[in-house]
């Protein structure tokens, strides 16, 4: 049954990506194959769970990220995020270095969007990076930090990962934090190492860090407002996104003013055209997550593996999540895996919230590992620079990442510390 359901949907999937066909259209294809030709199913059915699935109120907090992101990344929020990192990284050993990683732990906090990160940090820090370190390590550098936007909250791959498997988004972002902070420390770790011997000639102006506080206020408030009102329970993601969205607006159009009128209305444009994509994912990968659900296949699958341990299964799960985020879009991966992802775990005992984090963190992984990880070629175009010269220069920091995802899978309470103590 398993491989009756499973062998025409890949073959379907396969062919059409093949042919250049959008991923959507390709598992819209699949979905119409299970509900017509195996669930036997009127076509209704498939276009009322599409409407249900983009219908609820949880993604409500993906266009409000999305514009929050795009001003932080048009503007000069995110220079001043750079200028407050820089001023305090200055005189310790690869100062530089942390100074991108900090900036981009902060900026994930805001926009959840790896490519935006990579894109606007590219811009800011390139050729300061370069200076200092080459231009190895500083694409390498710029490429990887973005990837913390996906592990930190509000990240968008566990918003997409909550819809689809009807995890809580709220306990999602809970659990992402500490893992975030984890990458953080890591990649930190292994830069203070490697330049443990570099001494910084440079001196610090007297005022220069409160200047730099001040001047980087207006960027530092958002992480706050998001992070410190879902976690102290006074909002939800998606109050905390509109929220975020309207004070980055008023901040950038009459306080700071580095955003004119004109670039107000492309930004929302541009951030419509996002959202839109990402609402017919959304909607596609509902409908194929309940086809395949009905088809019985994960039970079946279910059954296969019905003698795996847990520990086993996570070994699976992250060979396959890894290999698969090196090859495939995100939101593909979401939408083949995740439907079979969850009901596994949980008869294995496995929280689904745990499950999202070491998804997120496969992913973000994925994105900057070789041969079609998103962040290269967004990098590649941003720096400018060789692809094979990217991908030397990110391999340390996928090390690093790796190193954290292990610790994520096997020591549960790095991600469930924070939901447990905040919802209990």
């Amino acid at each position: 049954m398993f491989l009756n359901v499973v062998l025409p949907v890949v073959l379907i999937v396969g062919i059409m990506l093949a042919f250049s066909f959008p991923i959507y259209l390709a598992f819209l294809a699949a979905t119409i194959y299970l509900q017509v030709f195996v669930n036997q199913m009127s076509m209704l059915n498939l276009f009322t769970g599409m409407f249900e699935a983009v219908a609820r109120n949880s993604l409500l907090a993906v266009p409000f990220f999305v514009v929050a992101g795009n001003l932080l990344a048009t503007g000069s929020l995110g220079k001043r995020l750079v200028d407050f990192c820089a001023v305090f990284m200055k005189k310790i050993p690869g100062g530089m270095a942390l100074t991108c990683v900090g900036a981009n732990a902060i900026f994930g906090a805001i926009s959840g969007s790896a490519p935006a990160a990579t894109a606007t940090f590219g811009k800011i820090l390139w050729n300061p990076l370069r200076e200092v370190y080459g231009d190895e390590e500083a694409a390498g550098l710029i490429t990887s930090s973005g990837s913390l936007s996906l592990i930190i909250p509000p990240s968008m791959s566990l918003i997409m990962f909550g819809i689809v498997t009807d995890t809580s988004v709220s306990q999602l972002f809970m659990a992402g934090f500490i893992p975030g902070i984890l990458c953080v420390i890591i990649l930190a770790t292994y830069l203070g190492i490697k330049h443990r011997k570099d001494v910084s000639n440079v001196t610090r102006e007297p005022g220069e860090r409160t200047a730099a506080l001040k001047r980087g206020i207006p960027a530092l408030l958002l992480p706050i407002i998001i992070l410190g009102g879902i976690y102290g329970g006074l909002c939800s993601p998606t109050e905390a996104g509109a929220i975020a969205a309207l004070y980055a607006s008023i901040v950038s159009l009459f306080v700071i003013r580095d955003i004119k009128l004109s670039q107000f209305v492309k930004i929302f444009v541009d951030s419509s055209r996002t959202v839109a994509r990402l609402f017919i994912l959304i909607a596609v990968s509902t409908a194929f997550s309940q086809a395949l659900t009905i088809t019985q296949a994960p039970r079946a699958l279910l059954t296969l593996m019905q003698d795996i341990s847990p520990f086993a299964y996570l070994v699976m799960i992250n060979v396959v999540l890894f290999i698969a985020g090196m090859f495939l879009d995100p939101s593909a991966v979401n939408l083949i895996i995740s439907p079979l992802l969850i009901p596994i775990g949980r008869a294995l005992g496995i929280s689904p919230v745990q499950l999202g984090v070491v998804y997120a963190m496969n992913i973000s992984i994925g994105m900057i590992s070789p041969p079609f990880g998103l962040s290269l070629f967004v990098s590649q175009m941003t720096l400018e620079r060789p692809m094979g010269l990217i991908v030397k220069g990110a391999l340390p920091f996928i090390c690093c990442y790796v190193v954290a995802l292990i610790l994520i899978t096997y020591i549960p309470e790095i991600s469930l510390f924070l939901p447990r103590l905040l919802i209990s």
